[in-house]
Order: C-alpha cells, then structure tokens, then sequence
C-alpha cells in the first residue's frame, strides 16, 4: 500500500494510503477514504513543533493554542478513528484491527518493537530521517508524554489548553 505525507498523486482519492498528515484535511490534498486520526495532547505537541521550527516556546504556544483546534475540527468529519497519541502502546490491537492488519500476537510483537521509540531514534542516528528538520539535532526527540507542563509555565499551559477548547476535554485531556 503505498505511503504518502500530506501530498499524493491525482488519482489518490480511489485508492488506499498509509501516511500522515500534518496539514489541515482537505478532500483535494487527502481524499475521501476514512482517515484514522492520531491526537496528540497540544500541551506536549508545543515543545515539539517549537524544536521542529527552531522557534522559542512562547511562539509556538501561541501557534498551537489557535491551530491545534482547527486541525482536530478539520478532520472529525473525515476519521473513523481517534487514538490518542498517549494510549498508543495500549490501543496498537485496537489499530490493527480497524485496518484489517494481522493481530496476532506475533504480529503486534514485531510491529510495537520496530516502533519502539529507541529503535527509531537509533535507526535515525544511523540512517537520517527525510522528514527531519535542519533546526534541531533529531527528529525523534524524547517520545515522552507531560514535556509540554516541563517546559511551559502555568500560564503558559493554560493558554494552550484554553485555545485548545472543547475539544482538549472531548479527548480525554483535562486538569
């Protein structure tokens, strides 16, 4: 099946696709297939992006406070399927199983162990990463969840969560 990063061929709205999208949906640019969405608490998504960027944090706390929302609203239509980013180890069958993928234990074994995050930070130091930014050391950075609180102050974190708005509690995220 092939993969693609928020751009595809003409003819990608009759076919299947494994990729992601880091863009807002649009049927043009994505397609019509059902997506599978992958959220991530904007709280931790700051001090990311902010790195990716090479930007300070304040920045990218603003960014994400008034972005993160309109990407989740962009493809709550489209998806049909939420996973939170930080129940992903849990919930991998729970993916296997919507994409009709092999689920046997054997099968989920391999597949969380070459997702590992050591395993791809140490496949990044040896090989690089196409989708890696020139403003920061590494793509695959800590692969922890609670950085954003680490980093940002309380104000800060506030911020973002209000931007963040119904849908920071519709996700399961909340203080």
């Amino acid at each position: 099946m092939p993969f693609y990063t928020d751009a595809k061929p003409n003819d990608h709205v009759e076919k299947e696709y494994f990729g992601k999208a880091h863009r807002p949906y649009s049927e043009e640019r994505h397609g019509t297939k059902p997506a599978i969405y992958i959220v991530r608490d904007p709280v931790d998504v700051v001090p990311s992006c902010a790195s990716f960027f090479g930007v300070s944090i304040p920045r990218m706390a603003e960014e994400v406070a008034k972005d993160w929302p309109r990407h989740v609203q962009s493809w709550v239509g489209h998806a049909s399927l939420f996973i939170r980013y930080e129940d992903m180890p849990r919930h991998f069958h729970t993916l296997a199983q919507h994409l009709s993928v092999p689920s046997d234990f054997e099968s989920v074994v391999t597949a969380i162990s070459h997702s590992a995050f050591d395993t791809l930070q140490q496949d990044e130091a040896e090989n690089g990463f196409a989708e890696a930014s020139e403003k920061q050391k590494a793509f695959f950075r800590k692969g922890e969840t609670g950085s954003g609180r680490e980093v940002m102050d309380p104000a800060t974190v506030r911020k973002v969560i209000k931007g963040a708005g119904e849908w920071y509690r519709r996700f399961g995220y909340g203080d």
